[in-house]
């Protein structure tokens, strides 16, 4: 049977320059770009718009202090005691991680991008990870690290031909205190689905040749010129809805105070639904107080359909 040859990585030789935030290839004698700008020309360049300077600051200082802090316990076992560090070592002993790199500095062609922490699953497959520090990850910083964490895989198989990628991830990290006294605190991992790597190269061919990419991800010509029209119906909904409740206050309160059970008319009916009670069974508080027993056999599995919701 034959074995699996166990894949080594192995320095790329790119200098990177934490302070500048460069990559720089001594071979070749010349900068490369890194992807995080890349990403954020093309696909989200008004993403700090109205932040002050000095908010950015404090929270790029904040991360950057976890991720060495991270860092110092993954390559010399030195723990700083600090509580984003000892929910870490949670994450990783509660998911099985096998540290292998630290900012792993991976390239392709005229680029680089460093990978915070390289995860080994198996001989020849690997996964990648991305400490964020955010408050709370939106829609729009789970998109943004969807691609830098795509982006890494297909340097890192351009790189390891041979490599697999088992799972790309986040690891949201933040212990900070918040203005009314309360902690803000954050420890999970978010796993992400990954984009293909032929998309990847057109943002990144795009971007090398001065034009706009066209982001398949992105909501579709047809959908956003509906768009006021869509916040007008909701608007006209919510609108609706509150005076149709108002009226059924009013009816209910008439039908009490006489007593009466059913109105009709020709065409519209109100029918008075009288005060009950109802009792459920507490099926969470039934298993933590009977953990030997089986629920399996009586829990019924429902299928439920796709559906979608829109906020404003």
């Amino acid at each position: 049977m034959a074995t699996t040859k166990r894949i080594e990585l192995k320095d790329s030789g790119i200098i990177f320059n934490e302070q500048d935030h460069t990559y720089y290839d001594p071979k070749a004698e010349k900068f490369l770009s890194g992807i995080t700008g890349v990403i954020q020309r093309q696909l989200f360049p008004n993403e700090f718009d109205n932040i002050p300077e000095a908010i950015l600051k404090e929270a790029a200082a904040y991360g950057t202090s976890i991720h060495h802090a991270c860092q110092d316990f993954d390559q010399n076992w030195k723990n700083d005691g600090s509580q984003e560090v000892q929910d870490y070592i949670t994450i990783c002993k509660d998911c099985h991680l096998i540290h292998e790199r630290s900012e792993f500095t991976l390239t392709y062609k005229e680029w680089a991008t460093n990978a915070d922490k390289i995860f080994r699953t198996s001989d020849d497959t690997f996964s990648i990870g991305d400490i964020k520090s955010y408050g709370q990850m939106t829609p729009e910083k789970l998109e943004k690290a969807r691609w830098q964490l795509s982006c890494m895989a297909m340097f890192f198989n351009e790189q390891y031909k041979k490599a697999k990628i088992d799972k790309l991830f986040i690891i949201h990290l933040r212990n900070k205190q918040r203005k009314d006294g309360t902690i803000d605190h954050q420890a999970e991992i978010i796993f992400i689905n990954r984009i293909p790597p032929e998309i990847c190269k057109e943002l990144l061919a795009a971007d090398l040749a001065g034009e706009q990419f066209k982001n398949p991800y992105a909501v579709p010509d047809e959908i956003k010129s509906q768009e006021e029209h869509i916040i007008g119906l909701l608007q006209t909904k919510a609108e609706i809805e509150e005076e149709l409740s108002l009226i059924k206050a009013k009816v209910l309160l008439k039908m009490s105070a006489l007593e009466q059970k059913t109105w009709a008319t020709d065409k519209i009916r109100f029918t008075r639904k009288l005060p009950t009670t109802r009792t459920s069974f507490d099926v969470a508080k039934f298993r933590e107080s009977n953990p030997d027993i089986d629920l399996t056999p009586y829990e019924k599995v429902s299928t439920v359909s796709e559906s979608l919701q829109i906020t404003i």
